[in-house]
């Protein structure tokens, strides 16, 4: 884990270019392949909160065409996708955590798998849902998002105060 989270200045400017190359060009791809069947875009993944009856909701929009094409969306571009979004991450947090140590700083660095881990699951239990109907499995999907988004927007505060820290220390010097 230690060479993972090594900083490099080329690696966080590759894995920026990635990210944004990916919101510009990968997320609309995708947004359109689900479009182009359902003729809206309508997607629980991108909602922070949202509840059983939403997935059921979209599972009557999406039928048995939409639901195939949200299986090979999620199993195609949204692989994709939170791979990049962890390359980033765990680059700029090797930005962040450049000399630094410690349970606290070990503990952060594996919240990003674990959110990625979470997407994986909302991707894969929403797509059982949507062609199984069994509320048990949209609830777990429900869990999985809830856990992954308060993980992201967890990770975002580390970033906005540990970037604070750094700007500050750097000033002291």
């Amino acid at each position: 884990m230690k060479s993972l989270y090594q900083y490099s200045r080329k690696k966080l400017i590759i894995s920026i270019i990635m990210l944004l190359l990916s919101m510009l060009l990968l997320v609309p791809a995708m947004q359109n392949s689900l479009q182009s069947v359902i003729k809206v875009y309508i997607t629980p993944d991108t909602n922070f909160a949202y509840t059983i009856d939403d997935l059921e909701e979209i599972r009557e929009i999406y039928g048995l065409e939409g639901a195939k094409r949200y299986f090979i969306t999620r199993f195609t571009y949204d692989l994709i996708w939170p791979a990049v979004y962890l390359y980033f991450i765990i680059n700029f947090f090797a930005f962040l955590f450049d000399r630094l140590e410690g349970n606290f700083i070990k503990f952060i660095k594996i919240l990003p798998f674990i959110s990625v881990l979470f997407d994986l699951f909302e991707n894969i239990l929403c797509s059982l849902y949507f062609f199984k109907g069994q509320r048990f499995i949209g609830t777990l999907a429900v869990i999985s998002s809830s856990i992954k988004w308060y993980l992201l927007y967890f990770i975002v505060i580390l970033f906005v105060v540990f970037s604070i820290k750094k700007y500050i220390y750097s000033k002291k010097i």
